[in-house]
């Protein structure tokens, strides 16, 4: 994990150069760049649920669930957070009543504890095969239930976490259910 750690730290220190070159790309913008730093732009409300997704695939799937979700007088809001323009696209699309997109923070410590202090959900559903180290670690120090729906996992994927097994277990052990997208018998 310390390595993972030093790893993010270094993409923070080059995050200027590269978050200018992904905007002259238009895979980003300004507001993009400034929700994944942790500068955020909607309000949060109490009894938040937190869903992320990565990209349009994984947003797409969750719109069922969300709209049952929304109907509960309970939920006061739901977070949906991605990693792409095209997915909070997407979501802008929707006619949604208590559902809002921000862009996924970058998965550095101290960026993950300002989303978490700043938006407190109280549960965390990850989709498909959305992995962050440190928000996993962090969700699960501020003892929040960690949930992976529709998880999934490529057998390329598979060696490489195998290889890393000593770092693999401890991190998939921290969901506290996980929900695939088919079992193999």
């Amino acid at each position: 994990m310390i390595f993972y750690r030093i790893l993010t730290l270094i993409v923070i220190f080059f995050l200027p150069i590269i978050s200018i070159y992904r905007i002259f790309k238009k895979k980003d913008t300004v507001n993009s760049i400034k929700q994944k730093i942790g500068f955020y732009d909607k309000q949060p409300k109490r009894n938040l649920i937190w869903f992320h997704g990565s990209s349009v695939g994984e947003v797409l799937s969750i719109i069922p669930l969300v709209k049952e979700l929304e109907k509960q007088e309970n939920i006061s809001q739901i977070l949906i957070t991605s990693n792409t323009l095209s997915s909070a696209k997407v979501l802008k699309s929707i006619k949604f009543k208590k559902t809002i997109h921000q862009f996924f923070p970058i998965d550095a410590n101290f960026i993950i504890n300002k989303f978490l202090k700043y938006w407190k959900p109280r549960v965390c559903i990850f989709v498909e095969s959305e992995i962050w180290p440190n928000a996993i670690k962090n969700i699960k120090k501020k003892k929040l239930p960690l949930i992976l729906i529709n998880a999934r996992i490529t057998n390329k994927s598979y060696r490489k976490w195998k290889a890393l097994n000593f770092f693999s277990k401890d991190l998939f052990s921290m969901f506290d259910l996980c929900l695939p997208q088919n079992s193999i018998l």
